[in-house]
């Protein structure tokens, strides 16, 4: 299974900013690149590579340092109990880090997505194409538009993306259900057949359903538009979307 470097970051839930770096630095350079049109693609295997590099990057070491311990050129234990020396408030997310590498979590096990529409909403918007890390600001500003306006929100927030297979037409839309509103600055968005999963693991996990929806179609030889919805739910679970062609 191939992702596109925009499915890659939004499964998992960094910047395509910062897979760009990764790739410059040689941390993680794409397992694929299309010889006509220049399109980088990642492997699902690619994926853990990337949840190693984010946790070493939460606890301080440097993209230098990183590239020493995946080229095999720099011990790790020895760099991470130098950084709990040098950084205690962090010692916690550095035993987390140990600790995660034989817990691994099994997120997913047994869920199978379904076919279902996603209802007809009228929605205030915002188009930015922001990082997964700064998306609670652009849902922060239509709250606050729907309070100027004296509108209701009717349901969660969700994010629109298109372009997933090309950087360069990449977009994201935010969206904010509202009731009885027929403004111009308003949007309905309705999709008549998807594959959808209702994923509780959580938003900073659900790059989970994306790898569980698109292993699915490929199984089922469902073709998928270069589109995907992610609402996102007062419990903490995410509706995740993929259009059918």
């Amino acid at each position: 299974m191939m992702y596109s470097r925009g499915q890659f970051a939004i499964m998992g839930r960094v910047g395509r900013k910062a897979l760009r770096l990764y790739h410059e630095e040689g941390l993680l350079v794409p397992s694929y690149t299309n010889g006509e049109n220049g399109y980088n693609y990642y492997s699902d295997e690619q994926m853990e590579t990337l949840e190693r590099i984010k946790k070493l990057r939460k606890i301080g070491l440097s993209l230098y340092e990183i590239k020493q311990i995946l080229d095999g050129k720099a011990d790790e234990t020895k760099l991470v109990k130098s950084r709990i020396r040098e950084m205690k408030e962090d010692l916690k997310a550095v035993k987390e880090l140990a600790r995660g590498e034989s817990e691994e979590e099994k997120l997913g096990d047994g869920e199978v997505p379904d076919i279902k529409g996603f209802e007809k909403k009228t929605c205030l918007y915002i188009d930015e194409n922001v990082e997964k890390e700064d998306l609670g600001i652009s849902i922060g500003k239509l709250y606050e538009k729907a309070a100027r306006e004296g509108l209701n929100a009717k349901g969660s927030h969700f994010v629109i993306y298109e372009g997933l297979s090309d950087d360069e037409d990449f977009s994201m839309r935010t969206c904010l259900p509202v009731a009885d509103y027929e403004g111009n600055d308003a949007i309905s968005v309705r999709e008549e057949k998807c594959l959808h999963l209702n994923f509780k693991g959580g938003f900073s996990k659900s790059g989970e359903a994306h790898k569980i929806i698109k292993h699915y179609a490929e199984e089922n030889k469902i073709i998928l538009a270069d589109k995907v919805l992610e609402v996102y739910n007062r419990d903490m679970s995410v509706d995740v979307y993929y259009p059918i062609s």
